[in-house]
């Protein structure tokens, strides 16, 4: 990206380290960006009562006021300037808190990418110059309609131009974010962790049902964009429990009062609901949907029966019952294995589609015969060990993939880590090399 980008853009820069402040003037210098800078929140709050500036980039981690405090100020000061958030992985708690309170658009780790950084730039102001826009479309068409009933039919065509013109403008937009899509799975991984912690759902329950539909999906004829759509629905399927009261979510399933249970059951319509706008996520929002459907037409919301359901809610359906009754989310217990494949067999025709339910049942029989698997404490893993799940930290963030291998240094990077988070990590490994 060598473009003058920047032009006609003002950036503030906040940092309390001038070394990163320089490096961000120079960055943002070179692509025509009007660049201001302040090394502190309190310097910066300042600035803004006398600059208005088009996009704000603040350091998490600042003396006095961090990050997000600043941002939470600045967003009353100039609340329509694009929030940039510089933080590193041990900063999510507090990133949190800034996408909360700061309405921030978009965090980017430290060390940054130049590149990745006038990306989204760019798109920030880019949406903003589309909302400027659109606003004053509507506000010019409310005002010819009042003045020129005559050509109402004239000026809705021209509604209609403008309208198409801003669709192709936000297909452009969505064409520049193609370079970030790499993250986007590592980014559904995070926010799941967040929102199970949320509902009340143990940690990485989500993952494990998204890892049964990838494996189960393609044995009942689900591939290609619906097998991925229905993974992104068990990553998202406690989006809609956000705004539940704490007693739904730290009370099984089928212990809830029959009123109660009948409203949370209506979480996926709301996290479909949430979805809905974001055209890559929209096909996950109506396999949310149809979670509770039965397949003898006596779930919700629709009562829909048998092959009426998609394919990828009955497989998510599975997946999730099964591995929230593993975690005490439905019943007053936790079901063992055995006991949550007898409740799939009893289910089958009933709750479940017979054809999925068989399936899923086989797999997860063939994933207990596959390589046995170990938990084993840092001090104890040998070079050559291979990850049997993805090691996270507690918060969410992936440190390690599954079927990851393990050398010396390695190990001693784990060591140090967990020395350093004051935490002993635990691995499941397998016994032998897969």
């Amino acid at each position: 990206m060598t473009e003058a980008i920047g032009a006609g853009f003002s950036v503030l820069a906040v940092d309390d380290e001038p070394n990163i402040v320089s490096a961000l003037r120079r960055t943002l210098r070179s692509r025509g960006f009007t660049v201001h800078t302040a090394l502190g929140g309190a310097e910066g709050l300042k600035l803004l009562d006398a600059q208005p500036v088009d996009a704000i980039i603040s350091d998490m981690r600042m003396p006095e006021m961090t990050g997000a405090q600043f941002l939470q100020q600045a967003r009353l000061k100039m609340p329509d300037a694009v929030r940039v958030l510089l933080t590193g992985y041990a900063d999510i708690t507090s990133t949190i808190e800034a996408v909360n309170n700061g309405e921030i658009f978009r965090y980017l780790s430290k060390p940054w990418d130049d590149d990745v950084l006038l990306s989204v730039l760019h798109d920030g102001l880019e949406r903003k110059r589309l909302a400027r826009e659109r606003d004053q479309l509507l506000a010019l068409t409310r005002e010819q309609n009042a003045q020129l009933q005559a050509h109402a039919e004239q000026l809705e065509e021209k509604v209609r131009e403008r309208t198409r013109d801003l669709q192709t403008a936000n297909d452009e937009v969505g064409a520049a974010h193609a370079r970030i899509k790499a993250d986007f799975q590592g980014t559904l991984k995070v926010l799941s962790t967040i929102l199970e912690k949320r509902a009340g759902i143990p940690e990485g329950c989500s993952r494990r049902v998204a890892e049964h539909v990838r494996k189960l999906g393609p044995r009942v004829g689900l591939q290609g964009d619906d097998l991925q759509a229905t993974v992104f629905a068990a990553l998202l399927e406690d989006l809609g429990k956000l705004t539940f009261p704490e007693q739904w979510l730290t009370t099984p399933l089928h212990a809830l009062s029959g009123r109660d249970r009948d409203e949370f059951m209506q979480h996926p319509l709301h996290g479909e609901g949430y979805l809905m706008s974001l055209s890559s996520l929209r096909a996950a929002g109506q396999v949310l949907r149809g979670l509770y459907e039965r397949f003898d037409g006596k779930g919700l919301p629709a009562h829909l029966a048998g092959e009426q359901i998609p394919l990828g809610s009955r497989v998510l359906r599975a997946a999730s019952e099964y591995e929230r009754l593993r975690s005490g989310c439905i019943e007053t217990r936790r079901f063992s294995h055995d006991d949550a494949c007898t409740w799939l067999r009893n289910g089958s025709g009933t709750r479940f589609d017979p054809k999925v339910a068989a399936a899923f049942i086989g797999v997860l029989s063939e994933a207990a015969n596959a390589t046995p698997t170990q938990t084993i404490a840092v001090a104890d893993l040998k070079p050559g060990m291979v990850l049997a799940r993805d090691l996270t930290a507690g918060i969410g963030v992936l440190l390690l993939s599954q079927d990851h291998q393990l050398d010396d240094a390695m190990i001693r990077r784990l060591d140090a880590f967990q020395r350093r988070v004051g935490k002993d990590l635990e691995l499941l490994v397998y016994r032998r090399a897969p």
